[in-house]
């Protein structure tokens, strides 16, 4: 089983951008050429992924079809479980977080190490308890910058860029997702 999900990974470097050069996906997921051709080639088979060919090079980009929400909610709850496996402080603030009834997302340099970064943000859509973030700022003894919305509208294009480019969801994907594809 913990094979066939993380198989799934292989479509994180094309998430949320263009299409990409064989290369250059394989160089992101630090695995063998023929490994992400095969994992490619499956994952074109079952209509979720495009290829293009541009003289000799190859380019592979995420089909935009209904079901991709689905497809990128179990990729993106593959990479939250990945990291909290590796960072046990990671972990303890996606549990923590998951008693909020929020769409909730980590962003920033946090994603890459929580123990280097400086301060934890936070995107937290709709209200929400403050006292909660400031017991797990005690806690951790971690600074959180929380960006509270009512609404993803909110959110002027640039963060949405940030967000987009380095984020771990912590709950509400299906909302989050569909808002970073649009």
């Amino acid at each position: 089983m913990v094979k066939k999900v993380s198989i799934w990974l292989t479509l994180e470097p094309l998430l949320y951008s263009g299409p990409k050069h064989l290369a250059e996906i394989s160089r992101e997921l630090k695995k063998a050429h023929t490994t992400v051709r095969k994992q490619l080639a499956m994952f074109e088979k079952m209509g979720l992924v495009e290829k293009k060919k541009k003289g000799r090079q190859t380019f592979y980009r995420l089909k935009r079809i209904p079901l991709i929400i689905d497809y990128l909610t179990i990729i993106e709850k593959e990479r939250l479980i990945r990291k909290c496996k590796k960072e046990l402080v990671l972990k303890e603030i996606a549990q923590h977080l998951h008693s909020f009834h929020n769409p909730i997302l980590v962003f920033g340099s946090a994603v890459n190490s929580i123990k280097k970064a400086r301060d934890v943000d936070l995107l937290v859509v709709g209200k929400f308890n403050r006292r909660e973030v400031e017991i797990l700022e005690r806690k951790l003894n971690l600074k959180f910058h929380v960006i509270n919305v009512k609404s993803l509208k909110e959110i002027n294009e640039s963060l949405k860029k940030e967000i987009t480019k380095k984020h771990l969801i912590i709950q509400g994907s299906e909302e989050l997702i569909k808002w970073m594809i649009s």
